[in-house]
């Protein structure tokens, strides 16, 4: 009757992959804050010089010689722009770092079902005649199901979740739960 539902590669894939897009786009941000806008700002400066000086001519080889593009930036970048590149690769960044907390925190979790009690992922053993309900409404089609107990008049749930844990142990322990609250109610 024991049953292990650990953390899919999957749901473990995709959450890492959210931390690392968050944190690339955000240095890609600062990126362009620090260098690339900058960069273009020269090139659009010495472009407008040669324009006012009406020497467009000698600016495809200058932009030669200094390793530039020929085609002119399309817009001079202000300050505020430069700004919100910091500011979004800054918070794109964080969002990043909190991803990755919480995927750090999650990798690791485990459903156990022993022989009279589920231990849920956050170290709490739940004896299953401690269940006294089953919130069933997207388990046919989404694998979640809640379950709610009562341990010395307190009241708690948990979620199954047949997608984020492995799915066969996942419903071997919703099966144990069911047979359970079936025993309780005397069917």
């Amino acid at each position: 009757m024991p049953a292990e539902a650990r953390i899919t590669p999957i749901w473990k894939k995709q959450k890492g992959f959210i931390a690392l897009f968050f944190c690339v786009i955000g240095l890609w941000f600062l990126f362009d804050g620090i260098i690339g806008f900058p960069r273009s700002n020269e090139r659009w400066l010495a472009h407008e010089k040669f324009k006012s000086e009406n020497r467009l001519s000698e600016w495809p080889a200058h932009a030669k010689e200094a390793g530039w593009n020929e085609t002119p930036p399309h817009k001079l970048y202000k300050k505020e722009d430069i700004a919100g590149q910091y500011i979004l690769g800054t918070l794109a960044i964080l969002a990043g770092i909190g991803a990755f907390i919480y995927w750090a925190g999650q990798i690791k979790r485990v459903f156990k079902l022993e022989a009279d009690a589920v231990v849920i992922p956050v170290e709490k053993r739940v004896p299953l005649a401690s269940v006294t309900g089953i919130n069933r409404k997207n388990w046919e089609g989404k694998g979640l199901a809640t379950v709610y107990f009562s341990i010395d008049g307190r009241r708690g749930k948990f979620i199954l979740d047949d997608y984020k844990f492995d799915r066969d142990p996942m419903h071997e322990i919703m099966a144990a739960i069911e047979q359970q609250l079936g025993k309780q109610s005397g069917v």
